[in-house]
């Protein structure tokens, strides 16, 4: 009797012991996804507001579109979405440390007309570039400021290359890899000179190497952050920091709204006072703003200190957030004030700061914003669907 006891209790342990095991694996998983998941493909996707706002603009039913420089996925789903299940999204994601990451996020949206590729887009095909670990997953090829040795060498390919290899042509390229746009336009110029696809670049202001590269072959540009033609770097505004880029080639302006120059109009100019401070130090306006379907622009004027915290900021229609950044104070601040919205119906539109994880910064000042409607886009119709 004490054997089978013993047995048995040896077998009890043994499953307790693997039933606390696979609980243990689950939470990891679910961790890896809390930490790196992306919105679910049910509710709203805020990934680069104002990218993904030309992303829903450009990429249409049925399109070919690229996605260079996934990262986690947050874009890529969305051009599966906007494309449709008769489009294909080719997604292109150079770190190993985030390609996994981005797989996931793919397959748990559902999307199956999106492949991703593991390979660096470069300027060649078949040659090996060394990756260097970026503090916040934003890996590049190029070195960082520290001069850490590279954590991998990964392959390459060339735009040209992929699309003469599967006859897949691109309408709309976005391409965010961190420094290397240009040589990843000097892979695909065959592709920019003859299929002349609408073009997403992330870029810095004082490096003009692409926006060159690109008015030579008979490109216009678009600040998305300021609705303005950029011909050089004078044309951004003074100490922004990154920038995103559209660039529209002449000859398929006809085809899209994004037709500078612009028609403004100021709508409204909000003052310190007309903001409120609430509980844990949280900021929004004192009464709801109306505005009326169409586009905007919203020029935030605020200032902060704070790094030691977590901020999100943007714009709400009653409860519900249609944009929104999210990182700490002082950066929000110097790099994050110029927002980018669009309304289907005329809306209750409220601005907000609100601080996450018990965090605070006493040194948040919001001073003012205004708000400009571009009216070429009044009457561009939304997406039927997220």
């Amino acid at each position: 009797m004490n054997k089978l006891k013993n047995w048995l209790k040896v077998r009890l342990t043994r499953f307790l012991l693997g039933e606390i095991d696979q609980q243990l694996q689950i939470n990891q998983k679910l961790e890896e996804v809390r930490l790196y998941g992306i919105a679910p493909w049910y509710q709203e996707n805020l990934w680069e507001p104002p990218v993904q706002l030309a992303l829903r603009d450009l990429c249409r039913p049925g399109d070919v579109v690229f996605d260079v420089g996934a990262n986690f996925g947050g874009l890529t789903t969305l051009m599966s979405r906007m494309v449709g299940p008769k489009g294909v999204v080719c997604a292109f994601e150079a770190s190993p440390r985030i390609v996994d990451k981005c797989q996931q996020n793919i397959v748990l949206s559902g999307c199956s007309n999106v492949q991703l590729f593991h390979t660096a887009v470069y300027h060649k095909s078949y040659g090996k570039v060394p990756i260097y670990l970026g503090s916040h997953l934003n890996d590049s090829i190029y070195s960082n400021p520290q001069n850490a040795p590279a954590a991998y060498q990964v392959s390459t390919i060339a735009l040209d290359d992929f699309v003469n290899h599967t006859g897949l042509v691109p309408t709309v390229v976005k391409m965010d890899i961190e420094g290397a746009e240009l040589d990843a336009l000097k892979g695909m110029i065959n592709t920019i000179t003859t299929a002349k696809p609408h073009l997403i670049l992330e870029t810095q202001p004082d490096d003009t190497r692409c926006l060159d590269l690109l008015r030579e072959n008979g490109y216009i540009s678009i600040d998305l952050n300021t609705y303005q033609e950029v011909k050089s770097s004078n044309d951004y505004p003074p100490g922004t920091g990154i920038r995103n880029n559209l660039y529209i080639h002449q000859d398929r302006l006809a085809e899209v709204a994004y037709q500078p120059p612009f028609e403004f109009q100021e709508i409204y100019t909000l003052i310190v006072e007309d903001f409120e401070t609430k509980n844990k130090g949280s900021i929004s306006l004192k009464n709801p703003l109306i505005l009326d379907k169409g586009r905007y622009l919203i020029d935030m004027d605020f200032t902060a200190q704070g790094r030691d915290n977590d901020l999100t900021c943007g714009v709400k229609i009653d409860d519900k957030i249609i944009f929104r950044y999210h990182a700490y104070s002082n950066l929000l601040a110097s790099t994050y004030r110029d927002w980018v919205i669009h309304i289907s119906e005329t809306s209750k539109v409220n601005l907000y700061f609100d601080f996450l994880n018990e965090s605070s910064d006493d040194t948040l000042l919001v001073k003012g914003a205004k708000i400009t409607r571009i009216n070429d886009f009044k009457d561009l119709s939304t997406n039927l669907y997220i």
